[in-house]
């Protein structure tokens, strides 16, 4: 019988190897991708939103922040009518790892998925969907 925990666990692991391998020249790794995805998607989002979507510690949503600015991905504004609220803003310079970065992945994605038809698939992506979905459901409720 499949451990499909044990699939998700090995599948997520090896992503993120690969990820590390080609962000490593940037100074970047896979810990940063949600965040680099989401601040070159959505110019001026907020810190707070950020941390909701990244599913991650508050701490290292700061921690992550922090390291694209000081390495000059990005640039933080207070915003006008409330000085307590950061706009976070890519940088030409993060725009160019975006681009690296949707290429890895979508390397990666034919990689794993290199021996299933067309049908399959759209099938491996619904159901990956509905799973995180669901996880978020129950753990977020």
């Amino acid at each position: 019988m499949v451990d499909i925990f044990k699939c998700f666990a090995i599948t997520y692991k090896h992503a993120n190897v690969y990820l590390d391998s080609v962000l490593e020249p940037y100074e970047l790794c896979s810990s940063h991708r949600v965040f680099i995805k989401k601040i070159v998607q959505k110019p001026g989002i907020t810190r707070d939103i950020l941390k909701n979507i990244a599913h991650v510690h508050p701490s290292n949503t700061t921690r992550s922040i922090d390291y694209l600015e000081e390495k000059g991905y990005i640039t933080k504004l207070l915003k006008e009518d409330d000085k307590r609220i950061c706009l976070l803003y890519p940088t030409d310079k993060l725009i160019k790892v975006y681009d690296v970065l949707v290429n890895a992945e979508n390397e990666w994605i034919k990689i794993i998925t290199k021996d299933l038809t067309e049908e399959e698939l759209k099938l491996y992506k619904k159901f990956l969907q509905i799973s995180t979905d669901l996880s978020v459901e129950y753990i977020h409720k």
